[in-house]
């Protein structure tokens, strides 16, 4: 009994440690797509994916010129983050990024 308890402490322990885990470059870049991705779903139903990876590489490009976007590793915190990578709207988004 005392192994289990010792792997269940080492995996709780890996767990939280992932959750202070600054974002990446890509995981910032993966949640401005994914915000591109929403936000075109609602304001533009008709859009193909081909338009979809052209907004996204215009607000990427944007994005880098941005000095508020290259605070987004440290300013998103990676809970932030993973809310809203699974939210199903720009919305809800929105909400978990507050």
């Amino acid at each position: 009994m005392r192994r289990a308890g010792a792997i269940a402490l080492v995996a709780l322990a890996t767990q939280l440690a992932s959750c202070g885990r600054s974002l990446t470059d890509s995981e910032c870049n993966a949640l401005l797509d994914r915000y591109v991705e929403k936000l075109v779903g609602s304001d533009r139903p008709g859009t193909t994916a081909a338009e979809l990876v052209e907004l996204q590489k215009k607000a990427r490009e944007k994005a880098s010129k941005d000095p508020s976007f290259a605070d987004c590793r440290s300013a998103v915190s990676r809970k932030k983050f993973e809310c809203a990578m699974k939210a199903e709207t720009v919305d809800r988004m929105e909400i978990c990024l507050l």
